[in-house]
């Protein structure tokens, strides 16, 4: 103890704060590295940006769809109810007449995927003449279920919707009036067969059904798809 005291105590605590000073500068830097490498570990990994490919099949991606566009050319056979010009009531008979259309198709493919997704997605946006005085812009959506056969054909059974405006005049009978302009949408059911690049496209159009009311088409097209 005597010898203790011939000390300063400030020298004892100096001594005591070396002592202890490399332990605290361990155990610091373990906290640290803990610290940083749970850090490390919870942090999401970023994902570096890729430009979206289009009109081309990517791999590395299982939604890709393989995209086409294709023309096609046809003819078609619509019926119209007959109706009076003054009652605007129908008069029990129709019109049935021939016509020809032109189009262009939009296919957004999946059943050519190596997952082999029985499902393609159809677009058309054309030009139809019916009912001999009739001029028609349509455009036409379907959602088509695919059977593969092989690699270059395949057929498809879909439904959809079609929105059109009719241009016709509001009589047939001379002189010919005024046209008229109709907004008519129709389900679409659809039935077609791709050879590729052979596209052969059957579409049978519904307005509405009724007695001496009923509105409908059937359109044949063929076509070629890039």
């Amino acid at each position: 103890m005597k010898l203790i005291q011939r000390f300063p105590q400030w020298l004892i605590l100096l001594a005591v704060c070396l002592w202890l000073l490399p332990t605290t500068v361990v155990r610091a830097e373990e906290d640290g590295g803990e610290e940083e490498q749970l850090k490390a570990e919870t942090a999401k990994p970023t994902k570096k940006e890729q430009k979206r490919k289009y009109m081309i099949y990517d791999p590395n991606r299982v939604d890709a769809g393989i995209f086409y566009v294709g023309f096609a050319a046809g003819g078609n056979f619509y019926i119209e109810p007959k109706i009076s010009s003054t009652t605007k009531a129908p008069l029990g008979d129709y019109f049935k007449e021939f016509g020809f259309q032109a189009g262009i198709f939009f296919d957004y493919d999946y059943s050519a995927l190596e997952e082999n997704i029985p499902l393609a997605l159809r677009g058309m946006i054309g030009y139809k003449y019916i009912l001999k005085s009739v001029h028609v812009f349509a455009f036409d959506a379907m959602v088509r279920r695919m059977f593969r056969f092989s690699e270059m054909s395949t057929f498809g059974l879909g439904f959809g919707a079609s929105t059109a405006v009719w241009f016709r005049p509001e009589s047939t009978v001379p002189p010919l009036a005024a046209e008229e302009i109709i907004f008519l949408p129709s389900l679409v059911l659809g039935a077609g067969f791709e050879f590729n690049p052979v596209m052969v496209d059957f579409k049978l159009l519904l307005n509405r059904i009724g007695q001496d009311a009923t509105i409908l088409g059937m359109e044949l097209y063929a076509g070629v798809r890039f």
